[in-house]
């Protein structure tokens, strides 16, 4: 027997091995998913999707801002005479920045205050609270040192001497683009003979959403610039609700009077001193108001790739169990008897 012939009944041998563990995969996942997405006893799914790598992108360019703004005040800026606008401002904040950083601190709560102005997918709450933490790590470390200076003590708390623009810049940056990797994957997305599935495997397990076919009054699709530059689309399914599209308009209204037990005396350096910090909160946080439609990515196919055939796969079941497809459907079903 020659060498070829030897190779193809070995090959043709082990080929029904092959599709088994493929079998058994291929049904290991479906369990999986069935689990997954908690389907009953007749469902089956037809399609599922998750954000595409590109999603967040925005999140990834607030990841770079971060450690853009490190790395400016890590470089020994030498401003002359002759030097433009930008170079004597980061002298300036440098300089500033040599009591307890201040000038970084600045620059961070800057880009925390216009990253919230925008209302855009970057604009959330925990973005926001992130850029301050980061804004607000060098005072903290100013103040471990003090409080280890007052209570006689070689080091404070926090095991650090000074603040490396540089190490904290990538570490922060890092950090960030961890997170948002994690909370990108945390999506996913079905389409089952019975219904539209969101789910968000984030901190409880399951957490999403379930709608009907019959429940969906529109299906839409909303595509940005950066989604026809990379090629996703969201597709939001309206059920008159509204609960497939964020709240774009938000605004912080924080009040200036103190409050306390009749009891309790506040003196008037205090009284300023809660006032200023309020006025500056209630500036922080402050968020414009616009009026646009903003997929929430808990409550759409949030930027999916191959979105075309999971529309197309949308509108057919959607059709399907209208009014209009349960009447054509028991139309046919009387046609066919009657024959």
């Amino acid at each position: 027997m020659s060498d070829e012939e030897l190779s193809t009944e070995t090959a043709e041998e082990g080929s029904p091995q092959v599709e088994t563990e493929e079998s058994e995969n291929s049904t290991s996942n479906q369990n999986s998913l069935r689990e997954k997405f908690r389907l009953t006893g007749d469902e089956e799914i037809l399609k599922d999707v998750k954000p595409s790598i590109f999603a967040f992108v925005p999140m990834y360019v607030i990841s770079l801002i971060i450690l853009g703004a490190h790395l400016l005040f890590a470089i020994d800026w030498d401003a002359s005479s002759d030097d433009n606008f930008m170079v004597k401002t980061m002298v300036f904040l440098i300089e500033l920045s040599d009591i307890g950083e201040i000038g970084f601190v600045l620059v961070m709560l800057g880009v925390a205050w216009f990253n919230r102005m925008l209302n855009g997918t970057t604009s959330g709450k925990w973005t926001t609270i992130f850029l301050l933490v980061v804004a607000l790590t060098p005072p903290v470390l100013r103040l471990d040192d003090f409080i280890a200076w007052i209570m006689n003590k070689d080091s404070g708390f926090i095991p650090l001497d000074e603040f490396s623009y540089s190490l904290f810049g990538i570490f922060w940056a890092v950090l960030f683009t961890l997170f948002t990797i994690f909370y990108q994957r945390s999506f996913h997305y079905a389409i089952t003979n019975h219904r539209v599935i969101f789910t968000q495997h984030l901190i409880i397990p399951g957490d999403g959403r379930r709608i009907l076919f019959d429940n969906i009054n529109e299906i839409r699709t909303q595509r940005t610039m950066l989604g026809a530059m990379f090629g996703y689309n969201t597709i939001i399914c309206d059920t008159g609700s509204q609960l497939g599209i964020g709240e774009d308009a938000m605004s912080v209204s924080v009040g200036t009077t103190t409050g306390g037990n009749s009891g309790e005396s506040v003196t008037a350096e205090g009284q300023v001193a809660r006032g200023w910090f309020k006025k500056m909160f209630a500036f922080l946080t402050y968020q414009r108001t616009r009026k646009i439609d903003l997929p929430d990515p808990r409550f759409s196919f949030f930027c999916i790739t191959n979105w075309k055939s999971i529309e197309q796969l949308l509108n057919e079941m959607h059709q399907r169990h209208s009014q209009s497809g349960i009447l054509n459907d028991l139309k046919d079903q009387i046609a066919e008897s009657q024959d």
